[in-house]
């Protein structure tokens, strides 16, 4: 049993992972895939065009900056819809798929139309079958907290799959989040108008992760606060809870930022911690962690923000001296 899906990839300086992750797909499933490079780097764009330009099921999509996960994805599902295309996995180019991935991914499509579809994710030695979100305290864990109070049950944007009967319903990514989050809200936005989450049995995905991401560059640790805050707007009901959401969140995020700044001797949580509510246009610098070089780029880029931060917290105060 097969199935034609869309397969939406984001590509950032990972042309290797790419590679590797489009193979997978090819071999296991029958679709077209829609690669949105968001390395707006001339070099990536080359190697993925020498690459994929003759392949007719290869999509290249290259936005002339990076857009972020959320706009990313949007902007290969809007080309999938306006071709016609009615189901839709979104796969990190850092994942591969398994043998059988297609049959079974086909099968769930077919039985739970209107449904957000999961697999089962390998993950080093674990496997990831969801996570829980603590509204209120910005904690991530395979089990809720408190007795499921304020805990959200989500699929990771890692792989997930659906259909144009949810787009139709609830609408595409909140590209209001640029990294980390726009998972959590989807999922959210999904239950609250009933679509179901449906978790298969079945691993059909290996994660290798991105080492990036494991770093306390400038760039993730302010993404990961934002996206805790902005979570506490979208995903808290009534203006009380919300205030309470984000009060506590702040609390543990404070102590989250402290634990990483003396465990990475840095100050940057902690300046990302007191930044974070702000929409600042924060993006990577450069492709790799760590060097030297990044790890100056970052220092800057957080003093800079951290002497913003400063002046406008003093041009607020000079106003209300008035």
């Amino acid at each position: 049993m097969q199935l034609h899906l869309a397969v939406i990839i984001l590509n950032y300086f990972g042309f290797e992972y790419s590679v590797s992750c489009i193979e997978s797909v090819k071999q296991s499933l029958k679709s077209t895939v829609f690669l949105v490079d968001n390395s707006a780097n001339q070099s990536e764009k080359k190697n993925l065009e020498n690459t994929f330009n003759n392949e007719t099921d290869i999509k290249l999509i290259f936005p002339s900056e990076n857009l972020g996960f959320a706009a990313g994805v949007n902007l290969a599902l809007r080309e999938a819809v306006a071709a016609g295309y009615q189901n839709f996995l979104l796969l990190n180019n850092d994942a591969v798929l398994l043998n059988d991935a297609g049959d079974l991914l086909a099968k769930s499509f077919k039985d739970h139309p209107g449904s957000l579809i999961a697999p089962s994710i390998i993950c080093g030695e674990n496997s990831n079958t969801g996570n829980y979100y603590q509204k209120y305290l910005g904690l991530i864990s395979s089990t809720p907290y408190l007795n499921g109070l304020g805990s959200l049950y989500y699929f990771s944007g890692c792989t997930l799959g659906f259909d144009k009967n949810v787009l139709d319903k609830i609408g595409y990514l909140d590209e209001t989040f640029f990294f980390y989050g726009e998972d959590i809200e989807f999922c959210y936005r999904a239950q609250k108008n009933n679509i179901p989450l449906i978790l298969m049995e079945d691993s059909l995905v290996l994660h290798k992760g991105s080492k990036s991401a494991k770093i306390t560059s400038f760039f993730y640790e302010f993404h990961m606060i934002r996206s805790h805050f902005l979570l506490c707007f979208k995903i808290v009901n009534n203006p009380v809870s919300i205030i309470i959401s984000f009060v506590s969140k702040f609390l543990s995020l404070s102590l989250r930022a402290l634990i990483r700044s003396i465990r990475h001797k840095s100050f940057i949580p902690i300046i990302t911690l007191l930044t974070g509510a702000f929409p600042l246009k924060i993006r990577p610098q450069i492709k790799t962690y760590p060097t030297e070089n990044n790890s100056r780029m970052e220092l800057v880029q957080g003093k800079s923000t951290l002497f913003l931060f400063l002046g406008m917290c003093t041009l607020s105060s000079l106003w209300k001296t008035r």
